[in-house]
């Protein structure tokens, strides 16, 4: 597998602040609506969002290493403008190397939405695993945790995997994607 390029690398740096920005941003519409989704073990319906990070510079770049490093950058700029801190950026590198590793069985190539929603699936997955023991969910009964699971899950494959495809084609359709595999790869 070929290797990230700097061009590649500055712009996953220079978009994923963009996107750590915009996560921080959702993280209103997240407080608007957790009062309302939380009591029902729904609050994770609209935390998918916060996934799309490797799947969206995974997807463009499929190299090794851009996944990862799509979460990450991200979730640390968002470690230093919300609430959750560390735990935002702890949270970024569980999720991010979830997707890392899924792309790599897959070798970066045939990237379909379901793929990407199977992606989206598994780092909401693994991030909730990493939520469980942060959040003391063991706390909670089975049932509800299971819902907090389901909901996060479908999240993870329409907010993250699903979003983040849609939004790399857009661009891509633009032409200012074309120095990158996802104009070489096929889809």
């Amino acid at each position: 597998m070929k290797k990230m390029k700097i061009n590649e690398i500055t712009f996953i740096c220079v978009l994923s602040i963009a996107m750590g920005i915009f996560w921080w941003g959702n993280t209103f519409i997240y407080d608007v609506l957790k009062p309302f989704l939380k009591p029902l073990g729904l609050k994770y319906l609209i935390a998918g969002v916060w996934l799309m990070g490797a799947m969206f510079f995974g997807y463009i770049i499929r190299k090794p290493g851009s996944a990862l490093l799509g979460e990450v950058i991200p979730a640390f700029i968002l470690a230093f403008i919300s609430r959750w801190g560390l735990i935002s950026f702890l949270s970024g590198v569980v999720q991010g190397l979830t997707v890392e590793l899924f792309f790599l069985i897959l070798r970066y190539k045939k990237l379909s939405a379901g793929r990407m929603a199977i992606a989206g699936s598994l780092a909401a997955f693994a991030s909730f695993f990493f939520d469980f023991f942060i959040e003391k969910y063991y706390l909670l009964n089975w049932q509800f945790n299971i819902i907090q699971l389901m909901g996060f899950v479908i999240s993870g494959a329409i907010l993250g995997g699903f979003l983040a495809k849609f939004t790399a084609d857009q661009l891509q359709a633009t032409g200012v994607l074309n120095q990158f595999e996802i104009t070489r790869d096929g889809k």
